[in-house]
């Protein structure tokens, strides 16, 4: 048989023929169609290395492109930074935390030739690397734990969305799994017989809460769910296209190749999508969930014990409260009138309780009014969807149109379920695979549609995701705008090193983990990221071509975590129920909630990582707002990272920072001793990564005099520079 010679591999022609054949069945067009079209919607292929003179600075294939670009203006990469900044630097990218001194000496003293390469698998290996990434997908999923609006209602079962985000990364799934699961974990089965309609797996179901995590308000019928088909159609294609085309709703897109049949077309996939009726007693009416058990493995244990902790409360308080008005009335003076049992126990003059038994009553008071919610959250649902069963049962397939202007009650020209011709090259109907006996016509649609996001030849998805990667770890994406790779974006500065991660990604079975191994152990991740060459500021000034690396603010999530890593107080237990750390001053009084919602836990449970904290529509916590993390109501690309009076007010000043500030420096004393230079070395190395110079310890020795003083010092760390930004 013939061969055909590709870029890396020799494929026989046939296969070439049957790809050329299925290529056209899941919507793509053929090459000279292709060859027409603009950057990004024609697959990459074909991509070659390039060749620089630079050629010893090189680690891997990335350092070629960059390089290549770097001197076409006379520059060239930065020398590599330190161990000790690459430790720091590594840490944060990949986990979200500090290392600690003892992780920092030994990278420092290895001499292996690949301790850097071997940390990079070490942090990848690591389960906290999962709580980190997590986030960023959060973002774009538009993760919370409420429904937003007016009511701004509780959704008890999203967090396990969260939990799956999570359990996915540390695992490694395929990036393409991972995004048919979310889109349609209910259609993986295909029905090859006349039996009945196979029940998804519970961590499909889970998945699928991506598509209900929409803000919602109170149901208007027809325009409600045009409403809500019309943003699962936007958010699906800037988070898996980059392509904004929820801006071609109401008119032809502005920009791109988009026209608003396109809308309307891709949004038919959706038009089966049947979301459970509201439980009883949920006023808000905002949908029900689905039954899914818990899958991940010590799961339901936890989730039995969790149950049995939450029913114990109430039977503790009853217990105490028949205790304590047995005291109360064998020792109250009838004479002085009717005494309430919260004004007896809390009465500081009362020798009839012990203060343990007192703060016990009290916790046990905040604590019912909670438990409810918190009972509700550990049945095994999730605030998910599935396809309509159809006739005889439930609706059939509705007829889609396009909705003129975007008005729900405007009916124009009929569409069928298509892909986007901006890739395809034309406008046909996709093709949806049914059961042989036409028994669920409502079933695939999502599927088919998945399929084609997730396919190694769609041009946009592999692209989009490497960028996303790119982005995190570079400070800025090849393209600069996340989830827009239209005409607005201003194009890639690296349009041959995105194809060529692409072609790379689909290769190494869509792998995360391969493809953040690659980036990191690159010579460009290494630089350092002060500027030495004096030409690159006019050449390059915002470092688009990357001469050194970007130095860059940790985010919000970063930033809390590492304070209550450094006092020695954070809470590593991973998944479970949102956690509601306690609010500063008089917020929760100001804040308009009803009293189920913000369980505060002042505890241990409290001081988990921040991507478990309940994320509340209507309630920001400060700390974190404040450091530009704001609780979703749209899909959110890349965050702001702005520099403000109230950061440091909140470093300085606030609860947070200075109740962490007493126990980092507890933590200080018990690991360093009494000598004030010890401490200083110690408090460094703890929370900069770095010993201080002989004139910063000469500075600081005041500090380091007692404990009540090393707080101070605490807070001093607390607000540099070097804390909150990693070089």
């Amino acid at each position: 048989m013939r061969k055909w010679r590709t870029t890396n591999q020799l494929i026989p022609k046939a296969t070439l023929i049957f790809l050329g054949v299925l290529s056209p069945l899941l919507g793509f067009a053929d090459k000279s169609t292709e060859e027409k079209k603009r950057w990004p919607f024609f697959k990459p292929e074909n991509i070659s290395v390039p060749k620089v003179k630079d050629a010893d600075k090189i680690t891997n294939e990335i350092d070629s492109f960059i390089i290549q670009k770097l001197e076409s203006k006379d520059l060239t990469l930065s020398p590599q930074a330190s161990k000790q900044t690459l430790i720091r630097r590594l840490y944060f990218d990949l986990i979200g935390l500090p290392p600690t001194p003892e992780q920092i000496e030994f990278f420092i003293n290895d001499q292996d030739p690949n301790a850097y390469s071997t940390l990079v698998d070490d942090l990848l290996k690591d389960p906290r690397y999962g709580e980190r990434w997590a986030r960023f997908w959060l973002d774009l999923a538009r993760y919370a734990d409420t429904a937003g609006y007016e009511g701004d209602p509780d959704m008890p079962y999203a967090w396990r969305y969260r939990d799956y985000v999570i359990d996915s990364l540390n695992r490694d799934k395929r990036y393409d799994l991972f995004i048919k699961e979310q889109l349609a974990g209910d259609e993986f089965t295909e029905i090859m017989g006349a039996g009945e309609i196979p029940i998804a797996s519970a961590e499909k179901i889970v998945a699928m809460t991506f598509l209900r995590l929409a803000p919602f308000t109170e149901p208007r019928g027809d325009e409600t769910r045009h409403e809500l088909l019309s943003e699962m159609t936007s958010t699906t294609s800037s988070v898996f296209l980059g392509l904004t085309v929820g801006c071609a709703k109401c008119h032809d897109h502005k920009y791109d190749q988009i026209p608003t049949k396109d809308f309307y077309r891709m949004k038919a996939f959706f038009n089966t999508v049947q979301i459970m009726p509201p439980e009883r007693g949920d006023g808000f009416q905002i949908g029900g969930p689905l039954p899914a058990d818990f899958y991940r493995k010590g799961e339901k244990e936890w989730a039995n014990k969790r149950r049995q902790e939450f029913e114990s409360i109430q039977g503790e308080l009853n217990k105490l409260t028949s205790e304590f008005k047995t005291r109360m009335t064998n020792n109250v003076n009838p004479d002085k009138g009717k005494v309430e049992l919260d004004g007896w126990v809390n009465n500081r003059n009362n020798d009839k309780i012990t203060e343990a038994e007192r703060d016990r009553y009290n916790e046990l008071k905040k604590k019912v009014p909670h438990t409810k919610q918190h009972l509700k959250r550990l049945r095994p649902m999730a605030m998910s969807l599935r396809h309509s069963f159809g006739p005889p049962y439930e609706p059939g397939v509705p007829t889609s149109r396009v909705m003129i202007r975007g008005e729900y009650d405007n009916p124009g020209e009929v569409v069928e379920a298509g892909f986007l011709s901006c890739i395809t090259g034309d406008q046909e109907p996709a093709k949806i695979r049914l059961d042989p006996f036409k028994r669920w016509p409502t079933r695939s649609r999502r599927m088919a549609l998945a399929k084609w996001i997730a396919s190694a030849e769609n041009p946009l998805t592999a692209r989009v995701m490497m960028n996303r990667l790119w982005g995190r770890h570079f400070g800025r994406g090849i393209v600069a705008t996340p989830s827009d790779f239209g005409k607005l974006s201003g194009g890639p500065s690296h349009q041959d090193l995105l194809d060529w991660l692409a072609i790379r990604f689909v290769k190494e079975n869509w792998s995360l983990k391969k493809m953040h191994r690659l980036m990191v152990n690159s010579s460009t991740y290494k630089q350092d990221s002060k500027r030495i060459d004096p030409n690159a500021l006019a050449k390059d000034p915002n470092n688009s071509l990357l001469s050194r690396f970007n130095r860059r603010r940790l985010e919000a999530e970063a930033i809390r975590d590492s304070v209550l890593f450094t006092s020695g107080r954070l809470n590593p237990d991973m998944f479970g129920l949102p956690i509601f750390p306690p609010l500063p001053g008089d917020i929760a009084d100001r804040v308009k909630y009803d009293n189920s919602k913000w369980a505060t836990d002042p505890g241990k449970e409290g001081r988990k990582r921040s991507i478990y904290i309940y994320q509340q529509r209507t309630l920001s916590m400060p700390f974190l707002q404040t450091f530009d993390a704001l609780v979703c109501e749209d899909t959110i690309p890349r965050r702001q990272s702005s520099v403000t009076p109230l950061q440091a007010l909140a470093m300085y000043n606030g609860n947070f920072a200075n109740e962490e500030s007493e126990y980092f420096a507890k933590r200080i004393v018990k690991e360093a001793g009494n000598d004030p230079t010890k401490r200083i070395k110690r408090a460094f190395y703890i929370a900069l990564s770095r010993q201080p110079s002989e004139e910063e310890i000469k500075e600081l020795l005041p500090y380091a005099a007692n404990e009540e003083k090393l707080v101070g010092l605490s807070r001093i760390l607390y607000n540099t520079t070097e804390f909150t930004y990693v070089d």
